[in-house]
């Protein structure tokens, strides 16, 4: 757990805080964007440190964020931009623990001086640790091995956080672009009790900037595994919910169920059928399947309060199925849960007769 005697260096100012997170980037500094609690998270552009500043103070130093690369990394599907920061978040809700939470921390830097001979920047947000490691990097599009990859350089950020947390990053934390939103420094996190709530830093970046070519290998071997799972993924959804699921990436049951609150069943419900269905049917962002489950299960809560922990839950479900587990099918329902399973296809039957 963070101690005073680990604290290495003292935020004086939001000036300094800013200084020492604007050291960790390269050319162009500005135009980025950045993210406050008056901007309720929301993200707009600045120019220059002062604006920063200005920023910054106006929400008195609450939630101040910045984006780890500048604007205009793309620019009508070119990538303008190397990935040339790696930024990797355990999340104590993740954890059994803070012992098991500092446990990870110190298999990420041992397994990040390993590999690639980095000692990063890691910062205590009050509810985990965020770990910014710049590195010397290439723009993988124009690199001819990674030609044949959709988005090498967006995969390449996730695929770092994985590999050097040996699979204990945060699993709904999946930077991109423009989301890899890093905290100041100084500045404080509002989701924090009053006590611990300062973002401090552990531990200091040493200034070196390991190559990227250092993980290109097993980089790319990670997506030649990954375009064959998907192949056989693909296959297993049409054998197990059809052509349709497959080609709309969507069932019908399922869709109908994220609309109906439910009194019991719920834990079930994510782990086994909303989870994978959202992440491995409809593909979309570990982000917005949390948002998405979470707003589902306010409104179960709404019909009978059974239980407030929903990040953790939720995330916890994310984690358990970073594998490429499908949901399960309406009949299996039927067995699990036959209440459940006539309430679903009543209501589905209704819908289909409203188209």
């Amino acid at each position: 757990m963070l101690t005073k005697e680990k604290e290495i260096q003292k935020i004086n100012s939001p000036s300094d805080g800013i200084e020492f997170i604007l050291n960790h980037f390269t050319e162009p500094i500005f135009p980025r964007t950045i993210s406050t609690h008056k901007s309720q998270g929301k993200q707009f552009e600045i120019f220059s440190k002062e604006e920063m500043i200005k920023a910054y103070e106006e929400s008195d130093l609450f939630d101040c964020r910045v984006n780890a690369y500048p604007s205009y990394t793309e620019y009508k599907g070119i990538q303008r931009y190397p990935p040339n920061f790696i930024f990797a978040d355990l999340d104590l809700s993740t954890f059994r623990n803070l012992v098991a939470l500092d446990r990870a921390l110190q298999t990420t830097l041992r397994i990040i001086r390993i590999k690639i001979n980095g000692t990063p920047t890691v910062v205590w947000t009050g509810n985990g640790y965020h770990i910014y490691q710049p590195i010397d990097a290439i723009i993988l599009e124009e690199f001819t091995p990674f030609e044949e990859f959709e988005n090498p350089s967006l995969k390449f950020l996730r695929f770092a956080e994985n590999k050097l947390t040996s699979g204990k990053s945060d699993p709904s934390h999946n930077p991109s672009f423009k989301s890899c939103m890093i905290r100041i420094p100084g500045s404080y996190n509002s989701k924090c009790s009053s006590d611990k709530n300062e973002v401090k830093i552990y531990q200091k970046w040493d200034g070196y900037r390991p190559p990227i070519s250092l993980l290109l290998g097993s980089f790319h071997a990670y997506l030649v595994d990954q375009k064959i799972k998907e192949m056989k993924l693909k296959k297993r959804i049409e054998k197990r919910f059809g052509n349709a699921a497959q080609q709309s990436n969507s069932i019908h049951w399922i869709e109908t169920l994220l609309q109906t609150p439910i009194e019991d069943y719920r834990k079930n419900a994510i782990g086994l059928i909303l989870t994978p269905y959202l992440i491995n049917i409809r593909k979309i962002s570990y982000d917005d399947a949390f948002s998405i489950i979470r707003e589902w299960l306010t409104k179960c809560n709404e019909l009978r309060h059974l239980d407030s922990n929903f990040d953790y839950r939720i995330k916890n479900s994310l984690y358990t199925n970073k594998k490429q587990t499908l949901p399960m099918r309406l009949d299996t329902l039927e067995n699990k849960n036959r209440e459940l399973h006539r309430l679903l296809t009543e209501k589905t039957k209704v819908e289909g007769m409203l188209k």
